[in-house]
């Protein structure tokens, strides 16, 4: 038989191994950092039947024993839907409460016992409050209808008083309110003429009692005899009331707390963001379709995305991720895009699609990062960023940035973020504090540099400071992949994400069967032609091709090419404009004005000039999404007013070339007077003109076009270059060569 010496440890020894083993788990990283705990919040459908609560144990299960979430805390939703609840069956409505309960006492298969709370935000009525009341905490909302009173309203359980004598029924609710704090408000709910008063017990605790549990205080010796007959009823408890509302609920012990909406309840019970991101695909079969953002975000851009997702949703398509890698963009109609995300539903169904933002590795969003708070979910890569909105850190941009923080945070603050940290990346020179509770370590939170200076110069400071997070000068505070993981903004995936097939696994999810988005090919056409390029193009061959039938009225071509290039102008621009409407038709009164100018009034003078400056600035007009309101817009206006510009110089000079050229471009030079050969004296190709078309002399032929005076007529199967005497000839008139003058054939209106 070998024996094993054991090795001898000193006193001395002893201690510094166990001071260092209780170092060890003072300083530990679970203790250093308390984070929220994991919790779960479940939607209880209307009515409540045995198929509602066979789906809400299987997410129970789901999340605790599949997926081996530490739940502490489940919430349960009572009116997902924000209508009134109200089940008529108690079977169903029982089993639910069973359920909850055994969650409440550890009686089922999970590691421990869970902590259950009710959310009421509506109505909840009939056998709906059997479950409601086998909740550990209820909470109520402070939202109001239209007539200023809450919505939130508990009881009236037994509308006509049946279910009262139900001996089934009374002794279920009985069982719930043996586990509650105030069991006799629970009896109350059911048995609207259940009198109970508020009597004060031996301790000096309040309560409020029925007759029978007074007695039964007698006879435990924690009240005193008599005391209830003069108890008084307080008000909001007489026979007879039916619902209480959030008030009333607290006030008489019901109701734990009031709350705005599920972020703040998540908020107030200590939960992990991602406990507000429930799995209502967990019956379903899972499509997904993965959108990719790139580019500067505008209307334009939002507008298709929209589309896309419309589309996505018709197909049932319920587990959406965007990619996004859009730096920059603007932010006038971002926000409104992020609160319709964050409440996208399939189509025909009515279940919440699942959202997702992915963020790749080095991408560093701006406007972008509204659509990632729209989404349930934000999965960042490595040494990528959020909130990055130095673009629109300008010496003139305080009130850009302040419209687009008055948007960020009340979002940040609907999914449960940080707020703080999000108000930091829209405020110049803005620092924000790591702080801890100094006599509770495991309370810790992000708080302005204001609100730890006002809390240290308190006579007793409550917050300990861990860290100080700061921009570096002159540059607003952007969020790190790390630091939003580690305030739960984004998901901590354990191994990096490098990429978006990199998420698929992490969501379980089929690489092949996922769906690709693209943009829409008219969204893609207009983004074409909205191209710096494009756009210089489409308007010189537009001014050019204007030019041109001015300069040869009648012949059609060159009109139809300009209408053709500037409708295509302001199509494109119409996805991102505001002002579409406004500078199509100021660029049709400007085609009017030039044309009353040229073609009716004599001379050039206000008329036309009005008219050219009406069509330059309808052009500009149509480019802007907004109002420009800062430099860095004023820039980009000037960058399109320098497009323009070189585009009309391009089309003037063009229609110079153009009309030296075209008399000797076979078929086309039958458009314009061919003119005199070089070289030929002025005199000599005068008299040639006029002796080879001596002919014409006296000749009758027909006007093509409007003469004024100068226009095109048609003498047999020839057409020629002629002046009118006078001013106007309408085509198809009658007109009669009067004068062979040099290069001019001048005609007159015969009848």
């Amino acid at each position: 038989m070998n024996v094993r010496a054991r090795p001898t440890v000193s006193f001395g020894m002893a201690l510094v191994i166990l001071g260092g083993v209780l170092a060890g788990w003072l300083y530990s990283p679970a203790r250093a950092h308390a984070a929220p705990v994991d919790g779960l919040f479940l939607s209880v459908p209307n009515p409540i039947d045995d198929k509602a609560v066979q789906l809400i144990k299987r997410k129970v299960d789901d999340a605790i024993l599949v997926k081996k979430r530490p739940i502490q805390a489940i919430v349960f939703d009572f009116n997902p839907t924000n209508l009134p609840a109200a089940t008529s069956e108690y079977n169903s409505a029982n089993s639910l409460a069973e359920f909850i309960l055994d969650l409440r006492f550890k009686r089922l298969k999970y590691p421990q016992a869970i902590k259950t709370v009710a959310f009421v935000h509506d109505e909840a009525t009939r056998h709906t409050v059997l479950p409601v009341a086998a909740c550990q905490q209820i909470f109520m909302s402070d939202e109001f209808d239209a007539k200023r009173q809450f919505k939130a309203k508990l009881g009236d359980v037994a509308p006509d008083g049946s279910d009262v004598f139900n001996k089934t029924i009374y002794s279920a609710y009985n069982a719930v309110a043996a586990a509650h704090d105030t069991p006799d408000l629970v009896m109350r709910l059911l048995d609207r003429n259940l009198e109970l008063r508020q009597v004060e017990y031996l301790d000096g605790s309040t309560h409020f009692v029925s007759q029978k549990t007074y007695q039964q205080t007698l006879e435990e010796k924690k009240a005193a005899p008599g005391l209830w007959e003069k108890a008084p009823v307080p008000p909001g408890l007489e026979r007879g009331r039916a619902l209480f509302d959030p008030d009333q609920a607290r006030k008489f012990g019901l109701s734990h707390g009031i709350v705005r909406d599920r972020a703040a309840l998540a908020t107030a019970l200590k939960l992990q963001p991602r406990s507000l991101v429930e799995d209502h695909l967990l019956d379903q079969q899972v499509k997904v379709a993965i959108f990719q953002v790139r580019g500067r975000l505008d209307k334009g851009t939002l507008n298709d995305l929209r589309t896309q997702v419309g589309a996505a949703l018709r197909e049932r398509h319920n587990f959406l991720i965007f990619q996004l890698e859009s730096s920059g963009g603007d932010t006038r109609d971002i926000g409104s895009f992020a609160n319709w995300l964050a409440d996208v539903k399939v189509n025909e169904t009515n279940i919440p699609a699942r959202t997702v933002a992915y963020i790749p590795s080095k991408a560093s969003i701006g406007a972008a990062t509204f659509i990632a708070l729209g989404c349930q979910e934000i999965v960042m890569g490595p040494e990528s960023f959020l909130a990055d909105f130095n673009y629109l850190n300008t010496p003139d941009d305080k009130e850009s940035l302040t419209a687009v923080r008055e948007m960020l945070v009340p979002l940040t603050e609907k999914r449960g973020y940080p707020a703080v940290l999000f108000e930091a990346s829209l405020t110049p020179g803005m620092a924000v504090y790591h702080v801890k509770d100094r006599k509770d370590p495991s309370e810790e939170r992000l708080i302005s540099a204001a609100q730890f200076m006002t809390d240290k110069k308190s006579e007793q400071p409550r917050w300990e400071n861990h860290g100080r997070i700061e921009a570096k000068e002159g540059e607003l505070l952007k969020i790190p992949a790390e630091r939003a993981q580690h305030w739960r903004i984004a998901l901590e995936t354990g191994a990096p994400i490098q990429r978006v097939e990199d998420v698929y696994p992490y969501f379980g999810l089929d690489p092949q069967k996922i769906t690709v988005s693209k943009p829409g090919w008219l969204f893609r056409v207009a983004e074409f032609f909205r191209e710096p390029i494009v756009n210089f193009m489409l308007i010189m061959i537009g001014i050019l091709g204007l030019i041109m039938e001015l300069k040869m009225p009648g012949t059609t071509v060159p009109g139809v090419l300009a209408a053709v290039c500037f409708v295509l102008f302001f199509w494109s621009f119409s996805f991102v404009g505001e002002f579409t409407m406004l500078a199509s038709l100021l660029f049709v009164l400007g085609l009017i004005l030039v044309g009353i100018e040229i073609f009716v009034l004599p001379g050039f003078g206000f008329t036309g000039i009005s008219g050219i400056f009406l069509i330059i600035f309808s052009m500009v007009l149509v480019t802007l999404d907004n109002v420009p309101q800062t430099s860095q817009e004023w820039v980009s206006v000037g960058a399109r007013i320098t497009t323009l510009g070189l585009g009309l110089v391009g089309g003037i000079i063009g229609a110079f070339v153009l009309a030296h050229y075209l008399p000797s471009i076979p078929y086309a030079n039958r458009l314009v007077l061919r003119p005199p050969e070089e070289g030929a004296d002025d005199a000599e190709a005068g008299s040639s003109f006029a002796q080879s078309y001596a002919h014409l002399l006296g000749a009758i032929g027909v006007a093509a076009t409007t003469l004024r005076p100068a226009g095109k007529a048609q003498f047999g199967e020839e057409f020629y270059d002629v002046v009118a005497e006078g001013d106007y000839v309408n085509p198809g008139s009658r007109i009669q060569v009067v004068e062979i003058e040099g290069y001019r054939i001048v005609v007159k209106e015969v009848v």
